[in-house]
């Protein structure tokens, strides 16, 4: 039986960015991270606009807001020492209706009472003057959003714990955990074998299934409103030549409980643009990453008002995602769960549920939030 002091359950952003920040400071202890797929990196963290947001959406106090704010920051710094590639190309919020005046300014006031930093409102003119070819009646500008490379950032957070000792095993899926006198229990299957390991400390990053790992320790998920729901996000291409016309990333003003940003325009760190993501949740939890090319209207008219430069034949289909929402649809803002489980008989047990948006910005925040668990 293998014995480790530490067990990571998913190689994604945030479970590699923890991985990395507790082999930092950890002394001769012993860490696994178990990833079922067989690399990492291959569901939400991958599957994203890979922007770096600047934090001003979020209730100010909450998880989502303060470690997005921290996250970004460190992001940054780490990007700019390890030369990871990142654009700090900044974001417009555009309102097209005079409605949507008081929902910029509300956003400002929001972002800037958690501490964001770099947001400033313009005027239809200063938006033209920036944008020439976007439209808007005024703009909310965040000098502070960028996009990151983030295979390249995940590259080097898998680097960095392994040269400290890290154990990364792939293709390996945590199954039933049981708490015992000296920690935890987890049966692993890896291929066609199942192996059985022994932990202090259980770290669920599990993205879309961290809610069945939770319940697989025997935490209730309907008590405790662990229960996700998956939303699938689709995106679609522009056409190189289009893409020449736009310097910044481009959102509507997002609708009150949708949950989600609206469908916008983000560069990529080769120049190229895509649309997305839209938002439609699943009734069920199959992992479904075709795009519906039918859409492809409706995406055209989400962004029109906004970019009337676009036209329908621009757009061709790209690639789709899946958010692990706490938030049901239409439903009150749920903030992350990072917790440690001591209140619910499970001491040394870790729960991160609901990681979606900011999650790829927070990482680096997240894991040394962890940290400050486990001390």
């Amino acid at each position: 039986m293998e014995e480790f002091d530490i067990v990571i359950i998913g190689a994604g952003a945030v479970g590699l960015a923890i991985a990395s920040e507790l082999s930092s400071s950890t002394v001769n202890r012993s860490i696994l991270v178990l990833e079922k797929a067989r690399t990492f990196g291959q569901e939400t963290s991958s599957r994203n606009s890979e922007v770096i947001h600047g934090g001003m959406y979020y209730p100010s106090g909450t998880l989502k807001a303060c470690l997005c704010i921290k996250g970004r920051r460190l992001l940054y710094e780490i990007c700019r020492k390890q030369n990871i590639p990142c654009n700090k190309i900044g974001k417009l919020i555009i309102a097209t209706e005079k409605e949507e005046l008081t929902d910029l300014e509300k956003i400002r006031i929001q972002g800037e009472s958690s501490g964001v930093e770099g947001l400033r409102l313009l005027s239809d003119s200063e938006l033209k003057k920036m944008e020439p070819n976007l439209f808007g009646k005024a703009a909310l500008f965040s000098e502070e959003t960028g996009i990151v490379d983030s295979h390249r950032l995940m590259e080097y957070f898998v680097y960095s714990a392994q040269r400290r000792g890290v154990m990364v095993a792939y293709n390996s899926i945590a199954g039933n955990i049981s708490k015992t006198d000296r920690g935890y229990k987890i049966m692993v299957k890896n291929n066609k074998e199942t192996l059985e390991i022994n932990s202090s400390v259980v770290i669920n990053c599990a993205g879309l299934d961290s809610d069945e790992v939770a319940k697989s320790a025997g935490i209730s998920l309907k008590e405790y409103k662990y229960e996700l729901h998956y939303c699938k996000g689709q995106y679609f291409r522009v056409g190189s030549i289009k893409a020449k016309l736009l310097n910044s990333l481009a959102y509507p003003v997002p609708k009150p409980r949708s949950g989600g940003l609206g469908v916008h325009a983000t560069l990529d760190l080769n120049g190229g643009l895509r649309l997305g993501p839209d938002e439609r949740y699943l009734n069920n939890r199959i992992k479904d990453y075709s795009v519906d090319e039918s859409k492809k209207h409706d995406f055209y008219l989400s962004v029109i008002k906004f970019m009337p430069f676009i036209n329908e034949k621009d757009l061709c289909v790209d690639t789709a995602g899946i958010r692990p929402k706490l938030q049901e649809e239409a439903g009150e803002f749920r903030d992350f769960v990072i917790r440690e489980e001591s209140d619910k008989g499970l001491p040394g047990f870790i729960n991160l549920i609901g990681i979606e948006s900011p999650g790829l910005t927070a990482s680096m925040a997240i894991g040394k939030y962890v940290k400050g668990l486990l001390r």
